[in-house]
Order: structure tokens, then C-alpha cells, then sequence
């Protein structure tokens, strides 16, 4: 496991789809640098697993990394307070949240049809998952924030918020939304110390598929270097970022320009 020499000994942070993919990265990282992790998934059966290894791993004990998990469906507003209210109620404070829980609906639904013939229930569970999950985690975690004057809140774009889809639309609709609401968040948590901002990845390797997607530089990003980025900004050297929407996508954009 690697770690990052970054501020977040004792730091306690909520983590969205932390079962796997860029969210379990994430917890990993945070961990093995002291710090204390709500792994939040919808994913009962690889929360537990993924959790309870953490929790064993010897350098995450000698760095007093610790882990919990919160079965969490971010779709439900009670889901959303009781990630919160474990953060607080276990660890006494609430540092960081990351939203990493996501995904385009026509691919996780398995509808890969046309916008205009998408069910409801795809096209719900697209602004539901991406939009209103990112929007209750905040709400939940936020006030916590203020109370203690410091946090920072991260939420997880995509390059197809610029981009837009045919078929799952409302991916890219809800990520767009995103780029906007971390801009509220920051003109709403700048008087109380806290932060918020957007990164935005290109293809990133967390299934085989995505190392077909084009980028300028001919490759898809390892999930780490994605975490990395995203881990710094939201570290005391990226005190300075707020408000903001980072693309980190290997030049994909440029490719449409």
C-alpha cells in the first residue's frame, strides 16, 4: 500500500462507493497516513470485506489509520445523516468527504438505448446516484463543517459533463451539476473555513473498458493518479483551492476542440 505524505493524521473522513474502485483507493491511501475513514457503499457484502481488511492491515495500525464501515445508499436522505452521524458519533468530528459513489446510468442499468427511450427508472437512478446522492452526502456532512470552522468537501466530475451522452444523459447532466454546486458549497462554507471543489477525470482504468476511450496522450489514467491528485488538493497544500472544477482527463477534451 502506498502512502501519501500529505496533513491527514487523525483527519476524519466520509467516503462515498468506498467498496471499490477509486473510493476503496482513496480509504486505502487515507488510512495508511493516520486517518480515520467512513467507508460508505450500497454494497453490504464488499464494505464489510474491504473494511475489515483495512482495518487489519499492519501499516495502517502503525499509522493509526482506522476504518468503519456504513452500508449507504446516497440516494436516501437517512443514509446520508447516518454516514455523518457515525463520523461523529465513533471519531468526535468530521474533517473530509469525498463523493466518489457514481456511474452512467445506461451502463450500470444495462439500457444501452437512445435518452429518448430510456426508461424512468434509468434515467431516476442517473440523477439520483450522480446529482441528489453527491448533494444529500454534503448537506449531511456540512454542518459538522461549520461547527468546527474547517473541512473540505470533494465531489468526483467527469469530462462528460462537458462532453454529454446520448444514452445515459443524465451522467452527464448530473456531473455538469456538480461543477456548479461545488461553486454554492464554497460561497456557502468560505465564511466557516470550509472548502469544496470538483475534479473531473478523463477514462480512468477501474474496468477494462475504459482503456479504449481516446486521450491525447494514447492511455487511461491509473486510478491513482486520479486519487493523488484529488488527495492533495483536498490536503493542507491545496488550502488555497476552493470553488472550483480541476479536469484531469490526459488531454480528452482537447480531442473535441
Amino acid at each position: 500500500m502506498k502512502t501519501i505524505d500529505l496533513d491527514y493524521e487523525n483527519k476524519v473522513a466520509v467516503l462515498t462507493g468506498a467498496a471499490s474502485g477509486m473510493g476503496l483507493l482513496a480509504s486505502k491511501e487515507l488510512a495508511a497516513a493516520g486517518a480515520k475513514v467512513v467507508m460508505c457503499d450500497v454494497d453490504a457484502e464488499a464494505l464489510e470485506r474491504e473494511a475489515s481488511a483495512l482495518a487489519a492491515d499492519p501499516a495502517v495500525a502503525r499509522a493509526g489509520g482506522e476504518a468503519a464501515p456504513c452500508r449507504c445508499d446516497v440516494r436516501r436522505w437517512e443514509d446520508a445523516q447516518a454516514a455523518a452521524a457515525l463520523a461523529l458519533d465513533r471519531f468526535g468530528r468530521l474533517d473530509l468527504l469525498f463523493s466518489f459513489a457514481g456511474g452512467n446510468e445506461a451502463r450500470v442499468c444495462k439500457s444501452p438505448v437512445p435518452f429518448y427511450e430510456q426508461p424512468r427508472e434509468v434515467i431516476d437512478w442517473g440523477l439520483d446516484v450522480n446529482l441528489r446522492g453527491p448533494v444529500y452526502m454534503a448537506r449531511a456532512c456540512m454542518p459538522a463543517m461549520v461547527e468546527q470552522k474547517s473541512g473540505v468537501i470533494c465531489l468526483l466530475g467527469s469530462v462528460t459533463g462537458f462532453e454529454g451522452d446520448g444514452n445515459g444523459s443524465m451522467y452527464g447532466t448530473a456531473k455538469s451539476g456538480l461543477f456548479n454546486f461545488a461553486k454554492g458549497l464554497a460561497k456557502a462554507g468560505a465564511p466557516h473555513g470550509v472548502r469544496a471543489f470538483c475534479v473531473s477525470p478523463g477514462p480512468v482504468l477501474t474496468r477494462p473498458g475504459m482503456a479504449n476511450i481516446k486521450t491525447l496522450l494514447g492511455r487511461a489514467a491509473d486510478p491513482s493518479e486520479i486519487v493523488d491528485f484529488l488527495l492533495y488538493l483536498a490536503s493542507g497544500k491545496g488550502a488555497f483551492v476552493t470553488g472550483s472544477n480541476h479536469v484531469v482527463d490526459g488531454g480528452r477534451l482537447c480531442l473535441s476542440l
